[in-house]
């Protein structure tokens, strides 16, 4: 018997050491991802819940104390506060994250004693909430002025009927805005909520009368008689009502030393008033252009203008200044809108200087010379920019009496004909478009479109010429290159020359003809080479005709731009037709 009760005596001890040993590992060291036994936050018993789980149930809390009003008592009034108004929330992570260390930081047998006293006791971790307190603040103030009986006045300048009068000064109470906010924010974080009793103060007003009767009389100036603003070289006008005006005026009272009541006109209300129209006095950029200066032979950029635009954000300050003074001043401008071709874009098509050049002879002072003449003044000047393409009859448009043009032969037909038909007026203009075809072909530029004549003149090359009609035929190039070209042209009695200027990129081109067929070979700056041909037949031929011939043109000047595309070959029909002011 003796034997059985020392037994027991030495088993049932280490049986409830096992016991506990095994709670406690299975609470601390099994279960180390969850809170700890007997932990509360808030009121709430989070114990052995993971860390999602513990979240959740904080969420819960919140939502809790969110939907639940606090009640405060002003001067014996009682009113309720909604705590999202306040932006009331609680940090959910961080009271979890400070669950979970709670009978964790002492080492295996502290932890062990901490544990064991969870049977007899609860450790509660602290709740920290957050409040929007400029938010609590705001509503602490419409408080005082709304619920109190006799509230403060600090005074204020008010509208009636379109004009400003004062509203004075007067002592009262106010709410202690500091101390309440700090009793609402402790009681926000309970879930068995009492009461707020905000604390007041007496107040005595730091502005006088005096400050709210200056302060009217500057207003009643601000919004006296309407702003115009003006534009300095359009017309037009920026107008500031005195409805305008009145609904941007502001007052507040500026805590200095001594304190005044201070009176403006809003900078966002005159902004988007003068946004209304604002668009009406943009002035577009101007792009960068080029001038020639024929002494020199020289092609100049000329720069780029910026656009302006209304200065939306100097508006307040002039509005306020105009306002104050005369009531009207200028429309204050900014840089608007880039050129598309700025300065710096036109100086990096550089350097510019002669492409190529050609001229063919004629005699003198017949009529067809005064029309190629007139052509060469119509043509003159222009400026082709990169990617553009140009054409002589988008240019010079119909040749018509009306614009100075004469009767000449024309080709009408298949023949030479003089001079009843109204195709006759602008005969001979297609001298010039071979002298311009020619300036297009050595100047290594795109050939877009042009036409042999049906009959071959003499005065002409050989296939490497041009007719010209209205609207068609017609002679067109696209600017391939990278830079600007500008189109010269200059006559004698005798003579008509075309000229380009520009950039093309450091290509050479020569011509050679083989019967009727003409080839284009042009030489890149890589020393690489391509070629196009094209190949015409005459209705008549001269049998005099040279078989083979090849032209050169003198290098361009050094450029930078890419090599054209690789060889094209065109043809044309065997025959033509023209129509106005076509001919030899």
């Amino acid at each position: 018997m003796r034997r059985y009760i020392i037994a027991a005596a030495v088993s049932i001890p280490l049986i409830l050491v096992v016991f506990v040993a095994a709670g406690y590992a299975s609470d601390e060291l099994i279960g180390g991802e969850t809170v700890s036994r007997g932990v509360t936050a808030g009121g709430i018993d989070i114990s052995r819940l993971g860390t999602s789980d513990a979240v959740s149930a904080m969420n819960a809390y919140e939502d809790e104390l969110t939907d639940a009003p606090l009640v405060v008592v002003i001067e014996g009034q009682e009113v309720e506060l909604d705590p999202s108004d306040a932006g009331f929330a609680i940090d959910q992570q961080t009271v979890v994250a400070d669950a979970m260390t709670v009978r964790r930081s002492d080492g295996l047998f502290a932890n062990f004693r901490l544990w064991f006293s969870t049977f007899t006791s609860y450790i509660t971790v602290e709740v920290p909430n957050t409040i929007d307190e400029e938010s609590l603040r705001l509503i602490i103030e419409e408080w005082s002025d709304t619920v109190l009986d006799s509230p403060a006045h600090e005074g204020d300048v008010v509208l009636l009927d379109g004009n400003a009068v004062p509203e004075y000064p007067r002592s009262g109470l106010r709410i202690d805005v500091d101390r309440a906010v700090a009793l609402i924010s402790a009681e926000l974080s309970k879930i068995s909520r009492t009461p707020v009793v905000l604390p007041l103060e007496s107040i005595a007003p730091q502005i006088t009368i005096k400050d709210v009767d200056d302060a009217v009389n500057e207003a009643n100036r601000l919004i006296g008689s309407p702003v115009v603003l003006t534009a300095e070289d359009r017309p037009g006008t920026i107008v500031f009502t005195r409805a305008g005006l009145a609904v941007a005026l502001v007052s507040e009272i500026v805590s200095n030393s001594p304190a005044f009541l201070q009176v403006d006109l809003d900078p966002g209300k005159l902004r988007e008033i003068a946004r209304r129209s604002a668009d009406n006095f943009i002035i577009p950029p101007v792009n960068a252009t080029f001038t020639f200066d024929e002494e020199t032979r020289e092609l100049t950029p000329v720069p780029s203008i910026p656009g302006q635009k209304v200065d939306i954000e100097r508006i307040p300050e002039v509005v306020s200044q105009a306002a104050a003074g005369s009531g009207s001043a200028t429309i204050p401008m900014t840089e608007g809108a880039e050129a598309d071709l700025t300065t710096e874009d036109a100086i990096a098509m550089g350097p510019l200087g002669e492409v190529s050049t050609f001229t063919t002879r004629h005699p003198c002072c017949a009529n067809r010379v005064v029309n190629i003449q007139l052509l060469a003044d119509l043509v003159g000047g222009s400026l082709v920019f990169p990617g553009e393409t140009f054409s002589i009859n988008d240019t010079a448009g119909e040749r018509t009496a009306a614009k100075g043009f004469k009767r000449a032969g024309a080709i009408i037909a298949g023949r030479i004909q003089c001079c009843d038909s109204k195709i006759n007026i602008g005969g001979g203009t297609s001298q010039f478009a071979t002298t311009f075809y020619n300036a297009i072909f050595f100047g290594c530029y795109e050939d877009v479109f042009h036409q042999p004549h049906s009959l071959y003149f003499s005065r002409y090359p050989y296939v490497r010429e041009a007719t010209l009609g209205y609207p068609t035929p017609d002679v067109k190039f696209r600017n391939d290159s990278d830079a600007v070209v500008y189109i010269h042209t200059e006559y004698t009695s005798t003579s008509i020359t075309v000229t380009f200027y520009g950039n093309n990129g450091g290509r050479m081109c020569t011509s050679e003809r083989s019967g009727n067929t003409i080839t284009r070979v042009m030489k890149h700056p890589d020393g690489s080479t391509t070629t196009e041909t094209w190949f015409w037949k005459y209705r008549l031929h001269p049998t005099t005709a040279p078989t083979t011939t090849t032209t050169t043109t003198a290098p361009p000047v050094t450029t930078t731009t890419a090599p054209p595309a690789t060889t094209t070959t065109t043809a044309p029909p065997g025959t033509t037709t023209t129509t106005n002011g076509a001919g030899g």
